[in-house]
């Protein structure tokens, strides 16, 4: 069994403070449940004040992709997009 990572981007609806920004990683780190494992977050400033979240996750192959978990990081507060941008195999 081989190991999937990827990469989910997650955009806010709007410009959040510092404090909310932390908050929104607590919950996204939250809700990825195992098998899957957070990796990396990385926080990316996009325009305006606006910035954006790099997700760094890894799922067992058979784990059923990235897709589920994306759709459960839509469930947090203050995201308004989760997208899956990169996917590759785990060495």
């Amino acid at each position: 069994m081989g190991e999937v990572i990827g990469l989910i981007r997650v955009m806010p609806g709007e410009v959040l403070e510092d404090s909310q920004l932390e908050k929104m990683i607590e919950d996204i780190k939250a809700v990825i449940k195992p098998p899957a494992k957070v990796g990396n977050i990385q926080i990316k400033p996009v325009a305006f004040g606006l910035k954006g979240l790099n997700v760094t996750v890894l799922v067992p192959d058979d784990a059923g992709g990235l897709d589920p978990i994306a759709d459960e990081i839509l469930k947090v507060k203050n995201v308004d997009s989760a997208e899956v941008t990169d996917v590759g195999r785990a060495l």
